[in-house]
């Protein structure tokens, strides 16, 4: 261990999507930890949860003083309630899943497979890493493996309701359930979730965002044009790739891809859908090569992607590795 001791960890937002992803991994991983303290940013959202086969009591945070005593935080929080926190310098190294939603600014965008372990324990005195969108490291890591430096790569990407949180999950089931019923009826300035695909309010801002993270992970030499398009399931997500040749030969690229850090890759014509990739925390990869390039369907479970590199950074930061 690079600190000589076990640190000690706190989970801000520990009852939604992704921080309850992130509790569940430290059990599973058996992360070392000489504290791990669990805090929700809304009062009554829950007593305990059940995190890597223990059941954690969850405080509510109230101020930064709360985190004096840590070493590591993971910020699993709307990005207002993750800036307040890091802009008053608790101490700690700061892991920001809020950077998903922006375009790269201060924090160190870093994902496994793309960012060195020793670059983490170089810049471990910024105290600050961001978490990249899922769709963001699910394209810079194809376009790495493939070997593309440079060019355009067009992307489609389909989140579902988990990306709004567990309210937008709530919202999505019942309105399947009275949709299902026929007892649906929303007022004049909702959003049907159920049975409908659609660009979401603020998707081109998400849009932007993702595109801008593919140039800091891939390398400012690509550039990705992106859609973001909501799909009527619970979990998961998933990015429809473009990638032309760009007069490069693509005879290899299936090697590639099969060698591919993070990526399962799938050959023949098995479905790969959102249900077979929740769960999973590869993402799941096929690929149809064609006279311009090739495409590729990628899926993924969002909230687990996000918890895994989240904890791979704290690793990083914590542990040295031979």
């Amino acid at each position: 261990m690079s600190n000589g001791r076990e640190p000690r960890v706190a989970v801000i937002g520990a009852t939604g999507i992704v921080g309850g992803q992130i509790a569940d991994l430290i059990g599973e991983r058996e992360f070392p930890c000489a504290q791990l303290k669990l805090f929700a940013t809304e009062s009554g959202a829950f007593d305990s949860v059940e995190a890597g086969g223990r059941t954690h009591s969850i405080a509510k945070f109230e101020t930064t003083a709360d985190l004096a005593a840590f070493d590591i935080v993971f910020l699993a929080t709307a990005e207002a309630t993750a800036r307040a926190i890091i802009d008053a310098h608790p101490g700690a190294v700061m892991i920001d899943l809020s950077a998903a939603g922006r375009a790269p600014g201060e924090a160190i965008l870093a994902a496994p497979g793309i960012f060195a372990r020793e670059r983490i324990q170089e810049l471990r005195a910024r105290r600050w890493f961001g978490v990249p969108h899922p769709a963001a490291q699910v394209i810079a890591t194809v376009m790495r493996a493939l070997g593309v430096a440079a060019g355009f790569a067009g992307a489609t990407v389909i989140i579902g309701a988990s990306a709004g949180g567990r309210e937008r999950v709530s919202e999505l089931f019942n309105q399947t359930a009275d949709l299902l019923n026929a007892r649906l009826d929303l007022g004049e300035d909702a959003i049907q979730l159920a049975f409908n695909l659609f660009m979401p309010p603020g998707g081109g801002e998400a849009a932007g965002a993702i595109a801008a993270q593919v140039a800091t992970l891939a390398g400012d030499a690509v550039a990705a044009a992106v859609q973001v398009v909501q799909a009527p399931v619970f979990h998961g997500g998933a990015v429809a790739l473009t990638v032309p040749s760009g007069g490069r030969d693509t005879a290899d690229w299936v090697a590639r891809m099969r060698a591919a850090p993070g990526i399962l890759f799938i050959e023949g014509e098995d479905p790969a859908g959102f249900v077979d990739a929740v769960g999973q925390e590869a993402v799941i990869v096929r690929m149809a090569r064609n006279a311009s390039g090739a495409t590729f369907w990628c899926v993924y479970d969002a909230a687990r992607v996000a918890a895994m590199t989240a904890l791979w950074i704290a690793e990083s930061v914590w542990f040295t590795f031979s």
